[in-house]
């Protein structure tokens, strides 16, 4: 037989249709364009059929894993870029437990020993297969059958009363509207967040980014492996795999050092050292120590979001974290 030469390619993956994010649609179809995002990372998610924030939270971290190209790396810039939006991924299942094995063909199912187990345990005559029941359980039944026979009409016209009035209460108990007594605020959605315009804009030439004016004219060559857009006159750009901040001028203001880089906001910028995020501020002195496990710009109302252990809370610029 010949040898088969056929390429099998992999579908891009789709987010599973039975989970539905608790979102309002609206943010649900806001377009990945408005996240602060690489070009190279929008690329890489609109090839794996990823176009909208709804794409993004439908899915687990570990989903995101199988769109190519993506890596650990793409995972922390998505996920500082949608936090801002207070969304998140799709939460991790508990692992269920393991299913029954499967009954063979032919074979009798097995017998559950639980009823025999009972009985001993309240010290009763286990029930014989095929034989009667319990000498203790047919004689409870027997004084009620008797009762029964030996009531009046009267007597089962008060019995009829009591279960009447029984099932009123039951009913008048059902139909109080617990939401006027304990009142629920309405969920309101964050609204949607669209990217500030700079006068400088990023372009590539031979897969390398530098920055143009609003006139089109070249004012930082292309020499960049990554950039992003520059916020409060600073620019995160990447070179020879690490991160630092140049101004407009070009001049590398703080030096590469950092792993992964956000813009600036309100003087501070979310940058990580390893496995940690921290903060620095425009002199590229600390501002908050390298411990939590994500980190996102600040939202312009003195607080960005921070993540540790699982749990997300908003840090102010005393160091204090509100967990949520």
């Amino acid at each position: 037989m010949g040898r088969n030469n056929r390429h099998w390619h992999k579908k891009p993956q789709q987010a599973a249709s039975d989970y539905k994010p608790p979102y309002g649609e609206d943010l649900l179809q806001m377009s990945v364009d408005g996240l602060n995002l690489s070009v190279e990372t929008l690329e890489i998610l609109k090839k794996g059929g990823i176009h909208t924030v709804g794409d993004i939270v439908k899915r687990r971290k570990n989903d995101m894993y199988k769109v190519q190209n993506f890596n650990k790396k793409k995972l922390f810039e998505v996920t500082n870029a949608i936090a801002p939006l207070k969304v998140d991924f799709r939460p991790e299942e508990a692992p269920k437990d393991r299913p029954p094995q499967e009954q063979k063909k032919g074979e009798k199912p097995a017998r559950t020993a639980q009823p025999q187990a009972k009985a001993e345990k309240k010290g009763q005559e286990p029930r014989k297969q095929g034989g009667e029941p319990p000498r203790e359980g047919r004689e409870q039944r027997e004084p009620r059958e008797q009762r029964e026979r030996n009531e009046t009409p009267r007597d089962r016209q008060n019995k009829g009363k009591e279960q009447q009035n029984k099932g009123k209460k039951e009913s008048g108990n059902a139909s109080v509207d617990f939401s006027r007594i304990f009142p629920r605020e309405k969920l309101v959605h964050s609204p949607r967040i669209e990217p500030e315009k700079d006068r400088f804009t990023k372009f590539q030439r031979a897969g390398k980014w530098g920055f143009k004016d609003e006139n089109g004219k070249e004012v930082i060559p292309p020499i960049y492996t990554e950039a992003l857009n520059f916020k409060e006159d600073m620019a995160a750009v990447e070179m020879n795999g690490l991160f630092g901040y140049i101004n407009r001028e070009n001049v590398l203001v703080i030096p590469y050092k950092y792993d992964t880089a956000g813009s600036f906001s309100e003087g501070w910028a979310n940058v990580s050292l390893g496995e940690k995020c921290g903060y620095i501020d425009q002199d590229g002195k600390e501002t908050v120590p390298f411990i939590y496990d994500a980190a996102t710009a600040f939202t312009g109302e003195g607080y960005g979001r921070v993540k540790k252990d699982g749990r997300w809370g908003n840090i102010r610029k005393d160091g204090e974290v509100s967990w949520q």
